[in-house]
């Protein structure tokens, strides 16, 4: 009687034990998640892409609009429809700014006129703030909303698009993109809390992008495995990017990471 009640107790202990070590997985696998990618799986809870298209950059038709379609968030975005970060917000929380619904009724005071087919809601009530800021910092990512001040900087945003990095590292290289068989299961971003460890200095980070790894982890028999093991393996280009471009992508990436300091 004593050992099968004995068995039953270590049992519950050891799925106890499982759960808690399943959670404390999941943290540590996702402590590492921006608020980019975050913002991302906002505007796909809140159904932002039925309209603006898959990742916020294919607006669908909208009949009686002024440009014939629900604006995509790249491609010029921020410089038609917002002056400020703070009219982002208003666009998210109550469907238009102050600003451009004080000119529209200015403009049409008094006059008849066709309303475009498809309306942006308000999230004002269900949205929560950190869920707004999350929302914020994906499209100002996927806008382009913020330039970088230095001119290698911008250049190098330039050579990241020429030449993909943001599909796999995601806008402006600051999501969060799937990677099964990694150690975190998806691609560090470069403003993320994982680069510190996965790139100690200029030179690894040389290193990753003309070789796709660097020998420390080549090295270390656990890191090589992961290496390995993902299923998306970083390319090299070190016959692709001219020395300057190399040095103007660096440039880029160290400029994110300087915003967190």
């Amino acid at each position: 009687m004593w050992n099968k009640k004995a068995a039953i107790l270590l049992l519950f202990i050891a799925i106890i034990g499982a759960f808690f070590l399943f959670v404390a997985y999941r943290w540590w696998q996702w402590a590492g998640v921006s608020a980019v990618s975050r913002g991302e799986q906002v505007a796909r809870d809140m159904g932002c892409f039925a309209c603006h298209g898959q990742g916020g950059i294919h607006g669908i038709p909208n009949p009686r609009s002024e440009e014939e379609s629900v604006p995509s968030w790249d491609g010029g975005t921020v410089m038609m429809y917002v002056e400020n970060e703070k009219e982002i917000r208003e666009w998210i929380l109550d469907g238009v700014p102050k600003r451009l619904k004080q000119e529209h009724a200015e403009h049409h005071h008094g006059d008849k006129e066709d309303k475009p087919l498809i309306s942006m809601p308000a999230y004002r009530g269900k949205i929560s703030e950190k869920e707004l800021d999350d929302l914020v910092a994906y499209f100002k990512a996927v806008s382009w909303y913020n330039t970088p001040e230095e001119s290698k900087a911008r250049k190098g945003r330039s050579v990241a698009l020429k030449h993909g990095c943001f599909s796999c590292h995601g806008p402006e290289g600051r999501g969060n993109i799937s990677n099964p068989g990694s150690l975190k299961g998806y691609i560090p971003p470069w403003d993320g809390p994982d680069f510190p460890e996965l790139v100690k200095s200029e030179d690894e980070l040389r290193e990753w992008i003309l070789d796709g790894s660097i020998g420390r982890f080549r090295k270390n028999p656990i890191a090589n495995q992961f290496l390995e093991n993902q299923q998306i393996k970083m390319p090299g280009y070190r016959d692709v990017l001219t020395q300057e471009e190399l040095e103007h992508l660096m440039t880029y990436i160290l400029s994110l990471r300087k915003k967190i300091k």
